[in-house]
């Protein structure tokens, strides 16, 4: 079964600093600006490339675009709105979004 669509993005980034990430996943600094990370274990390097594919897609309905770092068996996925310096209530929704995909691909979280 798909995810629920996710409405666009509005044309400005949403703002707004945010109290804590969602579950599982860890504010870190990528390049100086503040970001969301999480890690997916997958069987095999289709699978994770076929989970990139899917958090593509979704990039492209919000037009907001994450860092994605895919290997054998794995993939990361970072979100943050360079626009506003740090993380903002988009990259909160993209994160859940991406979140949806994991499970419906039967991703298990991985720590750092």
């Amino acid at each position: 079964m798909a995810p629920a669509p996710v409405p666009p993005a509005q044309a400005a980034p949403e703002s707004g600093a945010i109290d804590a990430p969602p579950p599982g996943w860890t504010q870190v600094v990528r390049g100086g600006v503040p970001a969301l990370e999480k890690r997916w274990r997958l069987p095999d390097f289709a699978q994770a490339m076929a989970l990139a594919q899917a958090v593509a897609e979704l990039a492209e309905r919000l037009n907001h675009h994450p860092d994605l770092h895919v290997g054998w068996g794995q993939l990361a996925v970072v979100w943050t709105t360079h626009d506003a310096g740090g993380v903002t209530a988009l990259d909160v929704r993209a994160a859940r979004a991406t979140d949806e995909l994991a499970a419906a691909a039967d991703a298990q979280p991985r720590t750092p």
